[in-house]
């Protein structure tokens, strides 16, 4: 194959893959391109000749899949030449090692009785490790992955209580693989023997039946008939106003006040809770308390909530340590008197913008200082903090308030779940973004919590996607983008019990990276004996 033509492969397969995950077109994603997307990709590295035209044809490939779908990245503040730059940069080289690895498979396994069956599995198992690497650790960024475009496929996604999310990727690229190897060997057709007709058909076998596997398994899921236990009666309040913008946070409390004494006004019985998002307040507290329990003066902050006589959760940074200027990114809990009762920080920053690495040396300070006029971030929280809320007839609620992106990460959910959360609220500020993919992808992402945990998921956001889902995924109640409002929304919570995925653990990637490397040593050992 040409190197045009190959190139010309890869940007299709790149934005075939970005027209797939939720964008400003298709808000909540394409599962049928998503299914397709990674053909051209196959085709072109599977006739790649050497390591290095697979390295740069995969780099390409994350490049530009990162750019396309995550353009919005671009509006984060001063930011953004490292939100954007960053993942770019990095993927470029991560781009490069899978590339090479890609190519290994596909020189490798050339000469094996079941080359057809090794590159199928191999390459499902391969792209299944990139997206699972892009996901955890430090630098962690979920988006720009085969999973999202899974979203309306609520009959497949149910699986991922028992493999993760991880097993979507692997479906969607065992998927593509079989196809772009059905049309590699069309192409070859008459060259075709016997052994490879009957490996590939083996692996058409084998892949509907793990498709009709997840289909029975999601029918069971999905048309389960849940009965909540209990209902918490939830004041969510959306202000679309940035609280990034310059001045005091004063105008965003009276708007989130109005908004929630309207909301209130519209129920006959006190609700349970009212949410606020991320970053409402500016101040630190507790060092702060005294100035909101004075501002703003018309309707001071802690005299609101002890009027209303509900228990608050708000966005504010919280102290760590003030000597050293330390402070967590917080969703903290009132009490319905407006007393600070409790707080959770939030544990997975976002690099280089809520946490630079070796920001305690004074030449990192000074860069940072130049560039962005900022030396150093957010505190990391260290405690996977669950608060306990009072409801009516003597019941209560436990339930966890992972921040901004950290519902995006399973292995943080995972924690706050074994810590007894009963339902995941989540408060983020996505206003900053100007854009509905940026706010459908975060909600997308954030949804697979719902169903690897089958526990009910709240998002409280500045602009949206403020919604609440049920343990299947589905959508119970939600809020329009981009506007100034507040709702009282019943809450189902459903009876716990742990999933198979909160057992285990990601344990289908090490089970592929097991795999992966058994067959390199495998074959490492065969050529050293040749």
């Amino acid at each position: 194959m040409k190197r045009n033509l190959q190139v010309f492969y890869i940007l299709f397969s790149a934005l075939v893959m970005v027209l797939a995950i939720p964008n400003e077109l298709y808000n909540f994603g394409s599962p049928i391109l998503g299914l397709f997307a990674l053909v051209p990709f196959y085709a072109a590295l599977s006739q790649t000749k050497t390591f290095k035209g697979s390295a740069l044809l995969t780099a390409l490939h994350f490049s530009i899949v990162t750019l396309l779908s995550n353009f919005w990245l671009g509006y984060f503040r001063d930011f953004a030449i490292f939100t954007i730059g960053g993942p770019v940069l990095v993927y470029i080289g991560m781009g490069i090692c899978f590339g090479c690895f890609f190519h290994g498979l596909f020189i490798f396994s050339r000469n094996s009785g079941y080359a057809v069956v090794l590159r199928i599995f191999l390459f499902a198992s391969l792209w299944t490790l990139w997206e699972w690497s892009k996901s955890i650790g430090f630098l962690a960024f979920p988006w720009g992955t085969l999973i999202m475009t899974s979203y309306r496929w609520k009959l497949l996604t149910q699986i991922v209580d028992i493999t993760g999310t991880w097993g979507i990727s692997f479906l969607f690229a065992l998927f593509a693989a079989l196809t772009g190897e059905g049309l590699m060997l069309l192409r070859s057709y008459t060259a075709i023997t016997k052994t490879q007709l009957l490996n590939y058909r083996n692996c058409a076998v084998m892949t509907l039946i793990l498709f009709c596997l997840c289909h029975f398994y999601g029918l069971y899921q999905y048309g389960k008939k849940r009965v909540p236990i209990k209902e918490a009666d939830v004041v969510l309040v959306q202000q679309n106003a940035d609280p990034w913008s310059s001045g005091s946070d004063l105008n965003n409390i009276r708007l989130s006040e109005k908004l929630t004494e309207n909301a209130i006004k519209t129920v006959k019985d006190r609700p349970d809770l009212v949410c606020w998002s991320e970053a409402v307040l500016n101040y630190a507290l507790p060092d702060s308390l005294f100035y909101y329990a004075i501002k703003p003066e018309e309707n001071p902050l802690l005299q609101f909530i002890d009027k209303t006589n509900i228990p608050f959760v708000i966005g504010a940074p919280v102290t760590v340590d003030k000597e050293k200027g330390q402070f967590s990114n917080s969703a903290v809990y009132f009490d319905r008197n407006g007393r600070m009762q409790d707080y959770y920080s939030k544990i997975q920053l976002v690099p280089f913008a809520e946490y630079i690495p070796l920001s305690e040396y004074e030449w990192v300070q000074n860069l940072m200082e130049t560039l962005v006029g900022f030396s150093d971030g957010w505190f990391p929280g260290t405690s996977y903090t669950v608060f306990k809320l009072p409801l009516k007839y003597n019941k209560s609620l436990v339930f966890s308030t992972p921040v901004c992106f950290e519902d995006a990460f399973p292995a943080v959910c995972r924690k706050l779940f074994k810590n007894g959360s009963e339902v995941f609220f989540n408060i983020t500020n996505d206003s900053w973004s100007k854009t509905n993919s940026a706010e459908y992808q975060h909600f997308v992402i954030a949804s697979f919590r719902a169903q690897e945990f089958r526990t009910t998921l709240v998002r409280a956001t500045n602009s949206g996607y403020t919604v609440v889902t049920d343990p299947a995924g589905k959508i119970v109640a939600d809020l329009p983008l981009f506007c100034e409002k507040g709702e009282c929304l019943k809450v189902p919570v459903f009876e716990r019990y742990t999933t198979f995925y909160c057992i285990a653990g990601d344990w289908l990637p090490v089970l592929l990276l097991i795999a992966v490397f058994a067959f390199w040593l495998r074959t490492s050992v065969k050529v050293k004996k040749q």
